[in-house]
């Protein structure tokens, strides 16, 4: 939390995330927590002008709602000290529109059940004109210590992608009375996060993909939140979701689903084309759907579930 300052804290999310953990440090320091039961983007502007409220904190496709709702321009979020994203992958083309809507209040954390804390974007590192750290999670908290390895467990050089490996006195015991995946993912004192990522030259970790939502196809991977970053990064694209869909013969497509913006005519042939160019035929989608809204799960993250069903259930994975 902001030092020195009394929080007064606004809760739409659920109390079992994030959310709640920073709900205790509020009350704790003697600050007020403001309840609502359910995320409405045109309440919670209301009341962050009315309750004047300092500390919040959204999943990424929450803060894009309210962001971009039409109340917000005229909305006053001048007390918010502190607006706290996480919990999946954040865009970087919207995070510099968040910056601008509501000023250098914008902090990530980057942190797992089993973990605690890893790693935090502070506000200074939101800079609109640098994408590449608004990529990244942020620098490894202190005390925490994050390696990089590969499938064979050895340690990866600065900028190679490997999964994220943890080790911290806030790392977790076990699992309850789960012994195989305990020892799975528990392993010489490390915690195997089954994040894959990075650590960059000066300390910043960023993350790429689960280990379960890389996509294998003919050539190698895509990691799908490589593919978002790039289709977010389209003047007429809000949010994307990307996800591997199995054809026929069992063989995994990338699919996305794009919301567009307000206005916005961009086709799916356009996108493709943008993919080739920037990533590469192994990036380009086999499809691009478009939807008003990305379904969201109860706690608020893009359902790609949801969305691999209903491609799936439509046959386009044959497509």
């Amino acid at each position: 939390m902001v030092p020195g300052v009394r929080h007064r804290q606004l809760v739409c999310t659920t109390l079992a995330h994030a959310a709640g953990y920073m709900a205790d440090t509020v009350l704790y320091s003697g600050g007020t927590v403001v309840l609502h039961d359910d995320f409405d983007p045109a309440e919670a502007l209301a009341t962050i002008e009315r309750e004047r409220i300092t500390a919040l904190f959204l999943l990424p496709p929450l803060l894009y709602q309210l962001m971009d709702h039409p109340n917000r321009p005229g909305t006053d979020t001048s007390s918010l000290r502190m607006l706290t994203y996480g919990g999946c992958q954040a865009s970087p083309a919207r995070l510099a529109d968040a910056v601008r809507a509501f000023g250098p209040v914008l902090v990530q954390g980057y942190g797992q059940n089993e973990a605690g804390g890893i790693s935090v974007l502070t506000p200074e590192d939101h800079d609109p004109e640098r994408p590449e750290r608004l990529r990244s999670a942020g620098k490894v908290l202190p005390h925490v210590e994050v390696a990089i390895r590969d499938t064979d467990g050895r340690d990866l050089p600065p900028g190679e992608h490997g999964e994220i490996c943890v080790r911290s006195a806030m790392i977790m015991q076990g699992y309850w009375k789960q012994p195989e995946l305990t020892a799975e993912v528990l392993r010489d004192g490390w915690l195997h996060t089954g994040d894959v990522g990075f650590l960059d030259d000066e300390g910043y970790l960023t993350i790429v993909d689960r280990l379960k939502d890389m996509i294998v196809v003919v050539g190698g991977h895509v990691y799908t939140t490589e593919l978002e970053d790039l289709l977010n990064s389209h003047p007429q694209v809000l949010q994307s979701a990307v996800y591997g869909v199995r054809d026929a013969d069992r063989m995994e497509r990338v699919h996305a689903t794009v919301v567009r913006t307000p206005g916005g005519d961009v086709d799916a042939e356009q996108l493709r084309a943008m993919v080739r160019e920037v990533r590469g035929a192994m990036y380009e989608p086999a499809r691009i759907a478009f939807a008003d809204a990305l379904p969201l799960t109860d706690a608020g993250k893009p359902d790609k579930k949801e969305l691999r069903r209903r491609a799936e259930e439509s046959g386009a994975a044959a497509a």
